[in-house]
Order: C-alpha cells, then sequence, then structure tokens
C-alpha cells in the first residue's frame, strides 16, 4: 500500500469532523499497548532496512515528550481545548498523548521508544509477525512505516514510526475522530503529524 500525503492539509475537521452528538464527553481512547514491547526475534533475518543519512538528537523530548508538538500543532489537529497526558513512566519509553476536546474520540500519542538500539532494525525483523507492515513516504527524508499488530486502519488509527537515526525510531500514533473514520485515511493523517514531529526535532538539532 503506497502512502501519499493527504491531497488537502490536515486540519481540525480532519481529525475531529462529525464529533460525536451523544451528550456529555466521550471516553478517551487508550493507547493500545506499544507493538515495541513484544520480544524481538533473533531467529528472523532483518531484511534491508534503510539508512539515515543525517541522525537526529532526540534527548530534549525523551526529557519533555509534550514538547513533540507546539500548542498551535496541537489546537490545529485536535481543537481547543485538548487534554493532555505525559507517560514519562511508560514502559516502552517517554511519551506524550493528546486528547480533543470536543467530544470526539480524535488523539495523538507519541512514543520515544528505548527498548532497543538497533533503530529500524527491530521493526524490520519482525515485519512478518504484523498484520500489516507498509513502508510509508519519507518523512522530510526520515524513512518511516506504518504496521500493526492489529490492523485497525478501518477503525481510524495508524501507527507510523520514523527512524531518526540507525539506533533510534519515534512511534507516532493516530485515532481519528468518530466523524472522519471512512472519510480521512489515519496514515495520511499519521504521516501529516509525523512530518511535525520531525520538523521540531530538527529545529533543535
Amino acid at each position: 500500500m503506497k502512502h501519499l500525503r493527504a491531497a488537502v492539509p490536515l486540519t481540525v475537521t480532519a481529525l475531529v469532523a462529525g464529533c460525536s452528538s451523544t451528550p456529555g464527553d466521550a471516553a478517551p481512547v487508550v493507547p493500545s499497548p506499544s507493538l515495541d514491547s513484544r520480544p524481538l526475534s533473533t531467529a528472523l533475518q532483518a531484511p534491508t532496512v534503510p539508512k539515515v543519512d543525517v541522525p537526529l538528537t532526540l534527548e530534549p523530548f525523551l526529557a519533555d515528550p509534550c514538547v513533540s508538538l507546539t500548542d498551535d500543532q496541537v489546537i490545529e489537529y485536535l481543537g481547543n481545548p485538548a487534554e493532555t497526558e505525559l507517560g514519562t513512566e511508560n514502559s516502552s519509553g517517554p511519551s506524550c498523548s493528546w486528547y480533543s476536546g470536543m467530544r470526539s474520540n480524535a488523539q495523538i500519542s507519541i512514543t520515544y521508544p528505548r527498548l532497543t538500539d538497533e533503530g529500524l532494525t527491530a521493526i524490520y525483523r519482525n515485519k512478518d509477525v504484523h498484520a500489516f507492515f507498509d513502508e510509508a513516504e519519507p518523512v522530510n527524508g526520515y524513512p518511516a512505516v506504518s504496521y500493526g499488530g492489529v490492523d485497525n486502519r478501518d477503525e481510524g488509527e495508524c501507527l507510523i514510526t520514523v527512524g531518526t537515526s540507525d539506533s533510534d525510531y519515534v512511534n507516532i500514533d493516530v485515532y481519528l475522530g468518530d466523524g472522519s473514520v471512512g472519510r480521512v485515511d489515519p496514515c495520511d493523517a499519521a504521516h501529516e503529524v509525523a512530518t511535525a514531529v520531525i520538523d521540531n526535532i530538527k529545529a533543535t538539532n
């Protein structure tokens, strides 16, 4: 499956359009357990893995993953107000999640896994155990893949992993708002958010 950038810029409408009309706030979507928590198979040989020509330093984002997106970007994608949840004790690595405050299930979660120093090699080695695994278009020149232990794309979820060096990567997991499911490709949305994240990381390097 070839992932192209969305034909129109990702906006609040794209992520949260058609918000639920059910009275009261919708319960936030709980992020799926990290796919990176699975033991890495040493028996499988990793295929050719794209290399990262210009490594990015992640230290500021490991200390505070919630600076991965600016306040304006969060408002653009999820509306205002949006709930922020810092996950410094996440077993897979520092993370930050944002939930729409517009009675929608729209959500963005960003994680910096600390389980391996093999970068995308660890992901590629286990590609065959996933329900789907697609090489995405590079994100500002950095290699990316979308994959999932369960294929939830029809339900509006897509995870994109971007290699920031040959030993590191960042996960961007996007859940579309109720009214956007079936109308917006969640992997296009995840790619758009990933582009903003990589831009912000590059700005600190």
